[in-house]
This record gives structure tokens, sequence and C-alpha cells, in this order.
């Protein structure tokens, strides 16, 4: 095996792997890969047989560049020998307009496959020649210092280049006039109210454990001397955020221990909501995406942090030619998934950042924003004269082109839900606080607001959410929650995989271009969801309930498959001819946005709407409903049972099979453990109270659509058109609170005739 060995060049360590002066026949294919090719995206080469690749070549190059993978050598094992006639074919792709390229060695004919496929990294070419003609090259980069001088170069070329960058172009509306309270101002060392017209850097980080000096109303005046922050024990990675807001040209930096007066809670709950506006607003982000608590700092700034480790990878694939490993991903970082992964502020944080400077211990600096991806391993020809097509990097920022439409989009809010909720939080409050900012940015789309993490446009149907997997747990373990906690009929209580598709039944305007017939068999409107009480949320125990009002369900109700009633101001019907769907549909348009080809008008916010909360923390929800009790009976397993959410059927009090119930953990229990893994309940009588009806196509009900475990039970009512049922809550009461248990559904002829008693349901 050629050595492997460390070289410098130019005072930048790399690490070198297999030299050597001539090429074989293998590495020549593998150069080609890599040249960048003006009309093929995708090529397929056949290498040879595995003999000859992996076994006769005396050539360690191409062995260890095929086996490379996420920032390591692998070393690959089969559960089977290997035949010695078995393809080894590279198919390359090029990636952000033949700029680099990935490659994946797949092993046997296409469609038989040996149990698995070689995938390497990302690849480019080094220059050999200052004259090479190449639209994108590697660079060696120095294993303990950054180049900083790439920080203002990115942020200029991105200033005058990308018109998608833009803030005209990528703000959402409900963010665009928000501001924050105060800044640091890096020149004076000092706090200073914020104006509107200032460009200011934010910092993305994780306190930690870490004990850091912060901003109260005690010291707030005392901060805004010149030079103050010079004599105060700042976190270090405040101190080396703003020696890079300095580098950049900037002059003031927004950090949430400064900036936000901890102990002012009216402008501290203020600033919270408004988080997502400040970091959208914000000229860019600095992500100290390895730190591990405000101490961690930001590695690799010369003469101000410590040093950073970064190790490149390189091949000498012939006399001339040479490829280096890209790492647009550090796989320390994803492997390990530290801290800043993890926490629940950081996620809106880097979901609202336009443009984001990362600075990592084990990878290389990079640049992301709306229109490109720069990295400081990563040398781009003149930018000012070959600038590549705009396009969107997505990540979880793809909320940007889905929530600028004024129509609600519920499968995207549950997305965001779903990634949101598996993070952490110290406090188990900040679930509810944390979201605010998002729920602020989605005000335009969901005009009524959230009702602790629950859109209230259509809360009926919000509460029918469930648990994916047995790695749900309680944010509040131990006991009953006081008042200021998440209550337990709010997702935001539970930290873990979500199933919130029953959400998009609520999805009933959705436009006629979506083609939602498309994947239903013909059907257009497969499930249906029913309200059948009127919830009202407290924010007091002993205040008044304030009404929940369903207006998408109302609009429906109102407006869907009819013409009899007028319009609403600013909508328009027309017929609509297609079998199987409302014989209308409907427009909108004024002066600011337009709408076409919905199913029913929908809610848009307006002038009347101007003080509506973006996020409304409500511990208590009461209605008036009816409650009845049934027996768990068995478990209804799963092909994974060790993965998903425990769940069980229901029986009446002579045996007839009523239903399932999907568990929780007991938000009662005093173990900090609570959990559904072996719960036994057979035979308990549970306690449901009804909280929707509803009813599906039965033709359409097959596992490949539908995502419940009942679906092939075999005492489930079949060979009925629609399957009527009633949506149910098990829930135990601690005085006159109750709490949520788990969720089911009951067949609707049996539910009815329990004796079913009527009464007033306060949960908590």
């Amino acid at each position: 095996m050629a050595k492997s060995r460390k070289t410098k060049k130019q005072g930048k360590t790399t690490r070198q792997i297999g030299a050597s002066k001539r090429s074989c026949s293998i590495c020549q294919k593998i150069i080609f890969a890599f040249t960048p090719s003006r009309s093929e995206k995708r090529l397929e080469e056949v290498l040879g047989t595995w003999k000859e690749v992996m076994v006769d070549s005396k050539c360690q190059q191409h062995k260890d560049i095929l086996l490379f993978q996420n920032g390591r050598a692998l070393r690959f094992r089969f559960p089977v020998p290997i035949a010695a006639d078995t393809l080894v074919r590279l198919v390359r792709y090029h990636w952000h307009d033949n700029r680099e390229c990935r490659i994946e060695v797949t092993l046997g004919q296409t469609g038989n496959l040996v149990d698995g496929t070689l995938r390497s990294s990302s690849f480019v070419l080094l220059p050999s020649h200052p004259s090479d003609n190449l639209d994108r090259y590697g660079r060696l980069i120095h294993a303990h210092w950054i180049d900083s001088s790439l920080f203002r170069r990115w942020k200029t070329d991105c200033n005058q280049h990308h018109q998608h960058c833009k803030p005209s172009s990528v703000i959402l509306p409900a963010l665009s006039s928000i501001r924050p309270a105060w800044l640091v101002d890096i020149v004076r060392q000092c706090l200073v109210p914020a104006q509107l017209t200032d460009s200011y850097v934010c910092l993305s980080y994780v306190w930690g454990g870490t004990k850091q000096y912060t901003t109260t109303m005690d010291n707030l005046e005392r901060l805004q001397q010149p030079n103050a922050l010079s004599f105060v024990p700042l976190a270090k990675t405040i101190t080396h955020a703003m020696a890079v807001v300095e580098m950049t040209g900037e002059k003031f930096l927004w950090v949430d221990a400064l900036c936000i007066v901890q102990d002012d809670d009216k402008q501290k709950h203020q600033d919270v909501q408004n988080m997502s506006g400040i970091y959208a607003n914000a000229t860019f982000t600095i992500i100290a995406r390895s730190a591990t608590n405000a101490d961690s700092g930001l590695p690799g700034l010369f003469g101000i942090s410590q040093q950073r480790k970064v190790q490149q990878h390189t091949w000498r694939l012939g006399p001339s030619s040479t490829v280096i490993n890209t790492q647009h991903r550090d796989w320390k970082d994803d492997q390990n998934r530290g801290a800043w992964f993890t926490r629940g502020w950081t996620f809106q944080e880097e979901l609202f950042s336009r443009r984001q400077l990362i600075l990592r211990e084990h990878g290389p600096a990079h640049w992301t924003c709306m229109s490109a991806q720069w990295q400081e391993d990563i040398r781009l020809p003149d930018i000012t004269i070959q600038m590549p097509s705009p396009k969107r990097y997505p990540y979880q920022r793809s909320i940007y082109p889905e929530i600028h439409n004024i129509s609600p989009n519920i499968p995207k809010l549950a997305a965001i839900i779903k990634k949101y909720n598996r993070r952490s939080f110290t406090l188990p409050e900040d679930s509810l606080r944390a979201f605010s900012g998002i729920a602020t940015a989605l005000l335009s789309s969901f005009p009524g607001g959230m009702i602790s993490g629950l859109p209230a446009d259509f809360f009926y149907a919000g509460l029918l959410w469930f648990p994916f997997s047995k790695d749900i747990v309680l944010r509040w373990p131990g006991g009953i929650p006081k008042a200021f906690c998440v209550p337990s009929w709010s997702w935001a209580a539970w930290k873990g995989s979500l199933d919130l598709k029953i959400w998009s039944v609520a999805d009933t305007w959705r436009p006629v271009e979506a083609n939602i017939r498309s994947w239903m068999g013909g059907e257009c409107f497969h499930e249906r969801i029913f309200p059948i009480v009127e919830w009202s949320y407290h924010t007091t125990s002993d205040g008044p309930g304030i009404e929940i009002k369903d207006r998408f369900y109302a609009l429906k109700e109102k407006y869907f498959d009819s013409d009899k009633t007028r319009c609403p101001p600013g909508w328009t019907r027309r017929p609509w001819t297609s079998s199987r769907s409302p014989n209308w549909v409907y427009n909108y348009h004024d002066e600011s946005r337009s709408l076409r080809c919905l199913f029913h008008p929908i809610h848009l916010q307006g002038k009347g709407d101007s003080e509506v909360l973006s996020m409304t923390i409500a511990p208590w929800i009461s209605c008036y409903t009816r409650s009845a009790t049934l027996l768990a009976a068995e478990e209804l397993m799963d092909s994974e049972p060790e993965y998903l959410a425990q769940c069980i059927s229901l029986r009446d009090s002579i045996g007839t099979w009523a239903g399932f119930l999907t568990l929780n953990p007991d938000p009662l229990s005093p173990s900090e453990t609570s959990d559904t893994v072996n719960l036994d309940l057979t035979g308990k009588s549970i306690t449901l109270v009804e909280v929707a009806r509803g009813e599906i196509w039965e033709p359409t009900e097959l596992p490949f659509f539908h995502y419940f475990k009942d679906v092939n039970h075999p005492e489930r009512p079949k060979g009925v058109p629609w399957y009527q049922f009633y949506w149910v809550m098990w829930v135990e009461w601690r005085g006159d609170i109750a709490y949520r248990r788990g969720l089911g559904r009951v067949v609707k002829s049996i539910w009815e005739a329990q004796d079913r008693k009527k009464i007033h349901l306060m949960l908590g």
C-alpha cells in the first residue's frame, strides 16, 4: 500500500494519499470523471471487473479514492465474497453547474448490485498550472487558520451580484419591518439603540452550561457608555464574533445575551417573538457550528482565537492531476450532531438567516446564501466576470418560497414542526417561546395565529397529532406541570418524532393546480374531519375562556361546491368541470396579492387582524363534550414494533372491536423516564372524550395510502362506501383538570351506542 504522508505547500497543511509518477488506465478514467463537462451532467463508466480494479491492480491511488467516504477511508466489507468478474461501475454526477464532481461506485449490473454501493464524497481538481481553464477548482487551506480575507469578499460579492438574496426578494412580508431593540457597536464597544437603517450581523451559538455575562436592567445604562464592553467578562464566542464583524467591514452585532435585557419580561417577550425577523433582516449570520457552549469560541481566527483542526485529503492520479476532497459538511459535526444541531433556539436562527457564515473546528469556513455556496477550500474564478446562475439551496429554509404565498401550506407547517420538535431546551416552556418567532413569520398565511403551537384557524384538526415513535418523551417529567409550562394537548409538550399527516385533511382549499386527485384514485377528498365541539382557551386558571374560531372550516361549510352564497369581497367564483371534484372554484385578487383556483375562499390577513398575536401560550383549553369508557385490548403490532409508537385496540363491554388508541407517555407520572414501551393496559377501563368526527372513503384506505395500524384489522367494518368514526382522546383527571394520555378513533355506531355523558372538559 502506498504510504500516506503529510506535506506543506505555501504554509498550508494537507494530507496526500498515494502519489505516483505515472497513471494507470483506471486512474485515467477517474480523471476524466473529474474533468468539467459542458454537456453531460451524469456519466456512467465501467472501470473494469472487481479483480482488475481492486485485486490485481498494483495502483493504490484509485483504490484509496474509491473507498473514501465522508472524510475517512473505508474498509468496505461485504457479507459474501465478491466474484472476480463483478463489474465496478463509476457513476459521475456534476453538481452546481459542473463545478464539482460526486461519484458513486456500484458493483454488478444495473438492478443486480452486490449488497450496496460505494459512495464517495465530492471532489474537485487542484490546478496544475495557473493557466488551467477550470471553472471551479480546489484550494489548499491551512490546517489551523482560516483565510479570513474571504469573509468580506463573500459578503461583497453576494451584495453586488445576488438579486435573489436582496431583502426585498427573500424576507417575508410579516418580518420586513422587524428590527432589534439593541445592538452591540463594535467600534465604540458598547450597546446602542438600534435604528431602522442600521446594518447588523447576528450570531447563532449555544449557551451550554456556561454562565456568561448578560444585559440586565441594572447594568443597561452602564453598558451604553463607550468602551463599557471592554471591561466586562464577555463569553469567548461573543468576543470572537465581534472580531469577525470587524473583518467584514460591518459595525453592529446582535447577540441575545447582550441585546436582550434578560430581566425585562415585557421587552424580552417581544424580542423572542421577533426573533425570526431579527435574523431575517440581518446582513448575515455567524454560525458557531462546532461550539458546545458560549466559551467555545470561533476556532481558526489568527491572533484572536485558538487553532482549528482541519485535515484535507488529496490524491495524485498520474504525474500531473491532483484531486481534492471538498467538505461541504464536516463529517465530525454530522456524526456527533453537536449541541448547535440539537438546540431548539438555533433551529429558527438557521431557518430565517438568509445568508450564513459558518465556522467550524474540523472543517473549512463557508458561506451559504439563497443563490450560492462558497467554501474556503474551493477557488472560484473572478466572480464579477463569471457568475453562476442563481439557485436556491433550500435546506430547512425551503420555508421561504412556500410561505411567501398567502395561501396556507399545512404540509409545510407540519414538516417544520416535526423537525423542530426533535430539538432540546433547557426549560420546557421554551419549546413554545422559541416557536413564537416561527409563528410570527407564518402569521400572513395563518392569520388566526397559534394557540400553544396549534393553528387557531383549524384548531379542531390541530389537536389530532400522534407520537410517531417510542422515542417521544415529556418535556416536563415528574408530575403535573406548572401553569407556565406547555400543556399536554400540545405537541410542544413532547420531545420526539411526531405524526402530523392527519392535519392535511384540513387542507380543503388546496389549489386545483396541485392535482390532489392524481394519487387518490380519482377521489377528490378521501378523508374528512368534522368539528363537533366548541373550544375556548384560558390564559389563567380562573379567567374566562376565549373562543377559538375554526374559520377555515366555517368558510368551507359556507362556500364549498356551492353557488348559493355571495362571494366574500375580493373573491370571484367560476364553474369547474371535472369528475369527482367540486363544481365551482374561487379566485382572489386585490392590488397586492392574488390566488387562483381554490375549492373555497380562505381567511386572509387584513386590517382587522392587526392585533392578532402570532402565538398565544395558553395552559388550558375547555369545551362541552361527551365522555364514555371502553376497554383496552390487544396491542396492534407493526413490522417495526420497536420503532413505532404503541397502539392498542379498544373494545366495548361485550368484546366487540371498537377502534384503536395510540398512547403517549403518562403526563402525571413522577418518573423521569415515563414511556409506553411495555405498557400493559389489557382489560383496563379507558375514559375517552370525543373531540371530532371523521370519515374515510373506504376504497382509498389501503396500507399504501393510509397510516393507522387498524387499517388491516380483521374486525374493522368493511364493505361500506364511507368508514365513519369519532376521534376520541384518552384523558386522566387530577382534580378538575384532565390531561391527555392518547388519541384514537372509534367506530361511529359503537361510540353512539355507549352511555355517553355530557361533561365540561378542562384540558391542561
